[in-house]
């Protein structure tokens, strides 16, 4: 399954714990992405569908109507335009070639949409990030009761934490402290450099892929109203790839509760800084 292997942390071994020791491997041996505040998130792969409430967070509103966004069907695979499912012929294609194409596709596409969802050891971890170019991103992650939004314009980060979260972090002092505020920082930032790579619209997707390996051409399927061609691997992961318009990735999925899904393919999205009266820099936590 597509999950989160962590080390400890702090006390909690939240999102909030500082470092502890070396992440611990995953069944595929996947690289770490560490939460700046402590969480070694390793990734194992072999995901599962499952879509996730829609949820936005203040800093992006997407320009199309909430309902088409909420439907990753309806415009994952054609590019948004209306009447564009045109087969692509990507079935016809080697594992191998339908897997550079559809990666090539997916990260060509100007804006884009990514939930995931993962379970390990009983603790539920979700991500909503929606992307604007190769720069500008804006989501959040969580951890059971703890949830942080991120937003990235250029190679500056915006987070902004819950209670849970900030009270992880820092106490019931960093939980007053910060409320209702952004901190702002950047991608060199070590104490967040990990969990800002969410904001990297490639990485989930590069690892899951280089992850487990292997990939068969399967069967065809689904994903929402979209036909697809399906990619699988022997631990029984798959990914489908769409066959009509841009032969765009649109789920990652492998098990219960662990799923990526790749929607609202070319929905505008509007990517801004958060008001200045929030926003406290430079880092507090330094």
């Amino acid at each position: 399954m597509l999950h989160y292997r962590r080390r400890p942390g702090g006390p909690d071994g939240g999102i909030g714990g500082r470092p502890g020791g070396p992440g611990g491997g995953g069944r595929l041996g996947g690289p770490a992405l560490s939460t700046g505040a402590g969480l070694a998130l390793v990734l194992v792969v072999t995901t599962a569908c499952g879509p996730l409430a829609g949820d936005e967070t203040g800093a992006a509103r997407s320009k199309t109507s909430s309902s088409t966004a909420a439907k990753p069907a309806a415009s994952a695979g054609t590019g948004g335009a209306a009447g564009a499912a045109v087969p692509n012929g990507v079935e016809k294609l080697t594992a191998a070639e339908i897997l550079t194409r559809a990666r090539k596709a997916t990260a060509s596409a100007r804006f884009l949409r990514m939930r995931a969802q993962f379970e390990d050891g009983g603790e539920k971890f979700k991500i909503d990030f929606r992307y604007a170019g190769k720069t500008k991103a804006t989501g959040w992650f969580s951890q059971d009761d703890q949830r942080v939004e991120i937003t990235r314009i250029g190679k500056t980060i915006y987070l902004s934490g819950n209670k849970a979260f900030w009270t992880s972090i820092g106490g019931k002092f960093a939980a007053r402290t910060f409320a209702g505020k952004h901190v702002k920082s950047t991608l060199k930032n070590p104490d967040f450099k990990e969990i800002a790579a969410f904001t990297d619209r490639s990485a989930l997707l590069t690892e899951a892929v280089k992850a487990v390996g292997g990939w068969e051409k399967g069967e065809t399927g689904k994903a929402g109203t979209i036909p697809t061609t399906v990619l699988t691997a022997a631990s029984g992961d798959k990914i489908h790839v769409a066959t009509q318009g841009r032969p765009y990735v649109l789920l990652v999925d492998g098990g219960p509760g662990n799923s990526i899904e790749y929607l609202s393919y070319e929905e505008p999205v509007t990517v801004k800084a958060p008001p200045a009266g929030s926003v406290i820099a430079p880092d507090p936590l330094n």
